[in-house]
């Protein structure tokens, strides 16, 4: 809970994920790991299950710069440009 007191998520799937770094668009979001040893970006859904609404994760960086590379390459240069005030690792 948060001092607000509503609830927030552990799971990193969850929609209301407590370490959510940015929402780049409706399918794409950063999340700090739950250890905070990573930065991982996820896309909502997945082609292969049958649950489509969930946080999948797509790629797992341990440094700006290559959350920055797969940002732009998945999402775009607009995107990977919300990222840009990160410090260099996670």
């Amino acid at each position: 809970m948060t001092a607000a007191g509503v609830a927030v998520s552990r799971i990193e799937t969850a929609d209301d994920y407590f370490r959510v770094i940015a929402r780049l668009n409706p399918r794409w979001r950063v999340i700090e790991c739950r250890d905070g040893i990573q930065w991982i970006l996820q896309r909502r859904g997945s082609p292969e299950r049958a649950r489509r609404d969930d946080w999948r994760g797509r790629s797992y960086c341990r440094t700006r710069e290559a959350l920055i590379r797969c940002t732009r390459e998945y999402c775009g240069t607009t995107a990977a440009a919300v990222l840009a005030g990160l410090p260099k690792a996670c």
